[in-house]
């Protein structure tokens, strides 16, 4: 009877890191999916006097702004993500954090849960 106690314990505790494991994974990917695809529509927002010099220049307030808004706008986007679009003449770095809060496993891990934070960047580039 000890032994199946201990064993029934050992399953609970194996279950409780899966489900929080498996919960920062999937924030991580969701994190990750809003970076990429603001950074992209950052990086397409290029100066127009300049294409016709062909050259492709980024103008950074307007792509920040963007991506702002194009991350703000996802359907899985949480007022409890932090935000920080930076974009240069020729790139847009976007880095989203948040904190993911754990269910069985707070009791170990820091207060709060555990922050994933992701990081894309993305380049003004012609299609061929």
């Amino acid at each position: 009877m000890l032994w199946s106690l201990g064993l029934l314990l050992m399953l609970l505790f194996a279950g409780g890191l899966a489900l929080d494991l498996w919960r920062v994974l999937s924030r991580h990917g969701t994190l990750s999916g809003i970076a990429y695809k603001s950074a992209v529509a950052g990086a397409a927002r290029v100066v127009e006097s300049d294409l016709y010099e062909n050259r492709l220049v980024l103008d950074p307030d307007v792509a920040e702004e963007a991506a702002r808004r194009f991350a703000e706008d996802q359907p899985d986007w949480e007022g409890s993500m932090s935000l920080n679009p930076e974009a240069s003449r020729s790139e847009i770095v976007v880095e989203i954090t948040e904190t993911v809060p754990l269910t069985l496993m707070r009791m170990f891990a820091p207060a709060g849960g555990i922050t994933v934070t992701v990081t894309a960047r993305a380049s003004p580039a012609e299609f061929e």
